[in-house]
């Protein structure tokens, strides 16, 4: 199986990837990130996604009670966000 490119905005990972740049370092929860995205099983998606990006961005995920949120962030924001 191969990864969904996300330099191709048709792919799955593409479409999810386009979602959190369009708002970095905000929280998406998971149901929301799925709407905006069009696709489903987003933790794959956002595997995908790890494999792929560029140097000094990451995704970051968070439960908090039994959902989830992500969230696209780069190195340089990462201090800016945690204050």
């Amino acid at each position: 199986m191969h990864a969904g490119s996300i330099n191709n905005p048709t792919s799955a990972a593409g479409r999810v990837y386009g979602v959190l740049k369009s708002c970095p370092g905000h929280w998406i929860g998971g149901w929301e990130l799925t709407q905006l995205s069009f696709t489903s099983a987003v933790s794959t998606r956002i595997s995908e996604i790890r494999s792929q990006l560029p140097s000094g961005e990451s995704v970051e995920t968070e439960q908090r009670g039994k959902q989830f949120f992500y969230r696209l962030v780069t190195v340089g924001s990462q201090l800016e966000l945690a204050v």
